[in-house]
């Protein structure tokens, strides 16, 4: 009857702890294997400005009404270091922070689970996760905008050309207040713990 209580009832703080393990190392693996890749000086795909790279009558065969974008994908075939420091650039800090976010949390489900909940760190720890996403997060972003525009800018054709999507700085802060507010219901249940254990 035990067994069949624990099949019923899974230990889900395990379970999360488990699969958090699993994604701190396929994280990794896919960090280090991606930087590999770049400098082994495998090609690299470059957005540029269509602007000054194409004549506007280049499109052949297209019907009336569709024309050429602002954005031409080229592909580099033998880029050189500035190159590949670039488009290390534009993908590994995001990578990194997403890594040191799961090390974060995989390290406070840990502690949840062979400890207390609600003890001494478990609060602290979710304030640094917070604390991490909320600065990092915006940080990050820029810095890879900025390599993608250096990278445009080495292809030697058309004109330096970056997208910045709005959402993603909102999304860390949305990730690392969601942490903050978890740090903080932590934080109240161990001091009405304390209250509750004073007055039993």
């Amino acid at each position: 009857m035990r067994l069949i209580d624990n099949l019923r009832r899974p230990d889900w703080l395990d379970e999360l702890h488990s699969l958090l393990l699993f994604a701190v190392t396929g994280t990794g693996l896919a960090v280090v294997g991606g930087v590999i890749a770049t400098l082994s000086g495998r090609a690299l795909e470059v957005d540029v400005a269509s602007d000054g790279a194409l004549r506007p009558d280049a499109l052949v065969g297209a019907p009336p009404g569709v024309s050429l974008g602002n954005v031409l994908h080229l592909r580099v075939e033998d880029p050189d270091g500035a190159q590949l420091t670039w488009a290390i650039l534009t993908t590994l800090p995001r990578q990194l922070l997403i890594l040191a976010a799961l090390v974060l949390l995989w390290r406070s489900v840990g502690r949840a689970r062979r400890e207390d909940p609600f003890g001494p760190g478990m609060a602290g720890g979710f304030r640094r996760l917070g604390l991490l996403l909320v600065v990092g997060g915006p940080v990050v972003w820029v810095v890879e905008f900025v390599a993608r525009f250096a990278l445009s800018g080495t292809a030697g054709v058309g004109g330096t050309y970056a997208s910045m999507d709005f959402l993603v700085p909102f999304a860390w802060l949305f990730c690392g207040f969601g942490a903050f507010a978890i740090g903080e219901v932590l934080r109240r249940g161990r001091m009405l713990r304390a209250e509750l254990d004073g007055v039993v």
